[in-house]
């Protein structure tokens, strides 16, 4: 595998879009990856294997409150096998599709007294067949960003039930919002009908300021 720095700035529709050097969409992000160093660039995995990663901040003298972020792109350069298209002595037509695995990691350095405000709002809930469709706004104000996971639950009867969780949705510090809209399949859940969905925005457990807090909550019915 090999290991790099890669910019990416969010939009309120898509999740991530890489930078290239100097794209002036950049210009409204602080980078963290002139401060951070991090050691190996390269490392081998035998199947089943694990390889620590060791990351060394160094903290400007000048360095400014805010949050600053960069994300650690690592990428597979396993060599593909050798594709022999002869066939009994034949030149044989072809396509191999050759997957190259890769995963992005954000890298966050905040400093300095970051918070920020959540809130759920243009709450809509339609339904066709078993699936419900909820849309909403994710609205962020602050000076940090804000990551967290959903529970979506139905309140029908004066019952609560969870009928699905989506992980790892984040709000980052160049936007405000994020309109984003989930699919729900009731034919796999005990509640084979629903009309009241609320949706609750907790913070990860791991977040040494909020800790597992609800963040933001909205509901919408049919």
């Amino acid at each position: 595998y090999r290991l790099g720095w890669r910019k990416y700035r969010m939009d309120d529709k898509k999740p991530l879009q890489a930078l290239e050097e100097g794209d002036k969409a950049a210009e409204d992000v602080l980078w963290a990856d002139s401060m951070i160093r991090y050691a190996p660039r390269r490392v081998s995995i035998p199947p089943g294997g694990s390889q620590q990663i060791r990351l060394l901040f160094r903290r400007p003298a000048d360095l400014q409150e805010a949050e600053y972020r960069s994300h650690l792109w690592i990428v597979t350069e396993t060599k593909p096998e050798k594709f022999n298209t002869v066939q009994n002595g034949e030149q044989k037509q072809a396509v191999r599709l050759a997957v190259q695995p890769a995963i992005s990691l954000p890298i966050f350095v905040r400093n300095g007294n970051l918070t920020a405000e959540t809130s759920i709002t243009d709450t809509k809930l339609t339904k066709s067949g078993d699936l419900l469709n909820m849309s909403f706004t994710l609205h962020r104000k602050g000076n940090r960003s804000v990551y967290g996971d959903f529970d979506f639950i139905c309140t029908d009867g004066g019952k609560e039930t969870v009928i699905k969780q989506v992980r790892g949705i984040s709000v980052y510090t160049e936007i405000e919002k994020r309109f984003l809209n989930f699919e729900i399949d009731l034919s796999k859940q005990e509640t084979k009908s629903c009309n009241n969905v609320k949706v609750l925005y907790r913070a990860d457990p791991d977040d040494p300021h909020y800790k597992g807090a609800t963040l933001a909550e909205g509901a919408a019915s049919l």
